[in-house]
């Protein structure tokens, strides 16, 4: 049944935290109040729509600040979405299924790729005439999204404004095409996508040049691959291996993958697959670390320093804004399909050489300001023991944001 945006689905959008942002509180909006301003957006634009702007890691994040847009948007994208059974990507049936395949004692050869600037670069016009012509998605939908469209390139955004779930939505229909064309080529055993990271395992007997070129082309236009992230790796068959040594590694959505020799067991060859935390997010840890303790040496403040390595070896409960659900994040949460504690044994080493070492410069700073028995007490924080019994914590919101600020970027 199509669903067309009225008052009465505006209402059913609303969220209860809604109501507690700063515009509908100067308003004085309660539910019905906000019902009917986002129905004044549906029939006259989103000229007045308010946006924030975040710097992450060199990309422009965008928020929706004005909440009668915000229920709009929402309501668009739940519509979108219904109509046209998007699901997105599961990232742990994903690495679960990717573990699965590569422990098969057959000849694979696994191919990453990147899409380059992915958001930016979805031709917005394209994609809305595609969407337009979607016999399943209600034409006053459809108006509205032309009326947004219109907005975004009215204020000279390209492509999708990331940090919108509108835009995921419309992402993942942009690719639809793809996904279904390289899935079912008889070459391919194994196909994912995580928004802009795509992993393919073949049995390997396709020219691996023209393979590419093919996926490249199939590419909906404007986007491309990103050539110095792309690779790939040959997983060939050992008829007289025990299985210890490596042939390949692969970093995947946070994770990285040590691919060992086939070996026989039980008249079938097989491969361990050693699955831990990627470098770069080993990487990303140990700066978190180092930016945890330098905040502490400038503000002296032991118990904000806790309730930080507490949010980096722990787990806790964050709401999706989006949704308005509890989700569970955090070293175990992220991470759960790790079998190896290699990066975890790291990480532990690294928090001891920082906490009671003399060898790095920080670690000295760090002995200035705090006695050896305090430094000593922090080590009862283990990114091992964390993952390990899954330990939760509790952080208001108010504090996660506040606590997060010393490692913005890191």
């Amino acid at each position: 049944m199509l669903l067309e945006i009225d008052r009465g689905l505006l209402h059913d959008a609303i969220k209860a935290q809604d109501l507690s942002n700063a515009d509908c509180k100067s308003l004085g909006y309660d539910r019905d109040k906000l019902a009917d301003a986002a129905l004044r957006v549906v029939q006259e634009g989103f000229d007045d729509l308010v946006l924030g702007k975040t710097e992450i890691r060199g990309s422009t994040a965008f928020t929706i600040r004005s909440t009668p847009h915000l229920v709009v948007l929402r309501c668009l994208n739940q519509t979108i979405r219904q109509a046209v059974g998007i699901q997105p990507s599961d990232r742990d049936t994903i690495i679960r299924r990717l573990t699965t395949i590569l422990t098969e004692g057959v000849p694979h050869r696994l191919y990453k790729f990147d899409i380059k600037k992915f958001f930016d670069s979805v031709g917005v016009i394209d994609l809305f005439a595609d969407l337009a012509n979607e016999p399943r998605i209600p034409r006053k939908a459809i108006w509205v999204l032309n009326n947004y469209v219109y907005m975004l390139k009215q204020r000279g955004i390209e492509g999708l404004p990331r940090g919108i779930q509108l835009s995921a939505t419309m992402a993942e229909y942009a690719m639809r095409r793809f996904d279904r064309f390289v899935s079912r080529l008889p070459e391919v055993y194994y196909y994912a996508r995580y928004v802009d990271d795509i992993v393919v395992v073949t049995g390997a007997r396709e020219q691996q040049v023209q393979f590419k070129r093919q996926l490249a082309r199939m590419l909906p236009r404007g986007l491309r691959f990103n050539g110095v992230k792309t690779r790939h790796i040959d997983i060939p068959v050992q008829h007289k291996s025990d299985g210890s040594a490596i042939v390949g590694d692969v970093d995947y959505l946070g994770y990285n993958f040590s691919i060992h020799e086939t070996k026989r067991v039980d008249q079938r060859y097989c491969r361990e697959i050693d699955v831990t935390l990627a470098p770069k997010k080993v990487r990303r840890l140990k700066s978190r670390i180092c930016r945890a303790v330098a905040g502490y040496i400038v503000d002296g403040n032991e118990w904000r320093l806790e309730r930080r390595l507490q949010l980096l070896t722990g787990n806790y409960n964050l709401r999706d804004m989006s949704t308005g659900k509890l989700r569970n994040v955090g070293l175990y949460c992220n991470y759960r399909r790790a079998n190896s504690r290699k990066a975890l044994v790291e990480l532990d080493t690294f928090m001891r050489a920082i906490f009671v070492g003399n060898k790095i410069p920080l670690s000295r700073r760090l002995s200035t300001k705090m006695d050896d028995k305090a430094r000593r007490s922090f080590l009862r924080f283990s990114f091992s023991a964390g993952f390990r019994d899954q330990i939760f914590y509790n952080f208001p919101p108010d504090e996660l944001a506040e606590l997060a600020l010393c490692w913005r970027d890191a």
